[in-house]
């Protein structure tokens, strides 16, 4: 198990390694000019000229990626163009934030997913499996911009059930920060479920063959128990990636939740950074983005070895 942990450490380097030039070419092929952005289109030349030297901007591309990232691997993320301040400092604000945020969502996909999956796979060609797995089909169609909207006109604007926006720290006033966490992640869960769902109902169908899941129909089990004890266990390896997987579409998601929402998370940042050209705030939002979807990953290949031997010959 041991050798298993240290290959799939060993094989984040160069992923890490690929994510940094990836975060680092991205921000230079945006149209546009983060110079041209912070001071004008009718600014000074001289000025621009100084300014770009000032950044490090008038460098070859390559001094410019070796010395971000020796930065980078010291802790230095850089100033952002935009406020003049350091990143570090401006994303600790944020990322709490974000976390809450899309560990809110993960649960309400859960909640959804996990038993729909169950229901439709243990009904696999019925009536069940069709409604559910057409429901999916549609729910992966639906934007989550219009579906947070139509959340916050249903249940902020019309019914008053939930505040619309805002965000406030749970140790400020825990029950408000839960109230206004509801429609964000309600939106962001909705979003994710579709796909959790279908991977849900592919592992069980997958797993329906299994001599366990035979043996304990044989022996007499309601479906439910079956289902719980025995199927659900059976796939728990395979949901366990599923979800991981996930993280990429909570990641993304979040950058239209939290605008929609007024929700201070580092999605907010994202979008601030892409329009000023704030290059710094930029590539350090891609590389944490990046290093939390492959820590995850990570973690769940390897809790998907503990549980099932057979994944670590592999």
């Amino acid at each position: 198990m041991v050798q298993y942990i240290a290959r799939r450490l060993l094989l984040a380097i160069p992923l890490l390694f690929g994510l940094s030039i990836l975060a680092f070419a991205y921000v230079r092929v945006i149209p546009g000019d983060p110079v041209t952005a912070m001071l004008g289109v009718n600014s000074d030349p001289e000025l621009v000229a100084r300014l770009r030297d000032q950044l490090g901007l008038n460098e070859p591309w390559y001094q410019q990626y070796t010395s971000w990232l020796g930065n980078v691997v010291t802790g230095d993320l850089g100033l952002s163009y935009r406020s003049r301040m350091p990143v570090s400092d401006i994303l600790i604000d944020r990322i709490p934030a974000t976390l809450e945020l899309a560990l809110g969502g993960l649960l309400v996909g859960l909640l959804i997913a996990i038993p729909a999956g169950l229901y439709a796979g243990f009904r696999r060609g019925g009536r069940a499996d069709n409604v559910i797995t057409g429901a999916t089909l549609v729910g992966l169609a639906t934007p989550g911009f219009w579906l947070g909207t139509l959340l916050m006109l249903l249940l902020a604007l019309q019914l008053g059930w939930l505040p619309s926006q805002g965000y406030v720290p749970f140790d400020v006033d825990p029950v408000q920060n839960l109230r206004l966490l509801v429609l964000p992640s309600l939106t962001l869960g909705l979003a994710i479920a579709p796909y959790l769902a279908r991977l849900t109902r592919t592992a069980v169908v997958e797993t329906g063959g299994e001599p366990s899941v035979s043996y304990a129909r044989a022996q007499g089990l309601p479906e439910g128990t079956v289902a719980r004890t025995v199927v659900l266990r059976i796939s728990l390896p395979s949901l366990i990636v599923a979800i991981a997987l996930t993280v990429g579409f909570l990641l993304a998601g979040s950058i239209i939740v939290e605008e929609l929402f007024n929700w201070p998370g580092m999605g907010r940042l994202v979008a601030a950074g892409v329009s000023e050209r704030d290059y710094p705030m930029i590539q350090a939002l891609m590389l944490i983005y990046g290093v939390i979807f492959i820590v995850v990953n990570v973690i769940a290949e390897v809790l998907q070895g503990l549980l099932d031997p057979r994944v670590r010959l592999t």
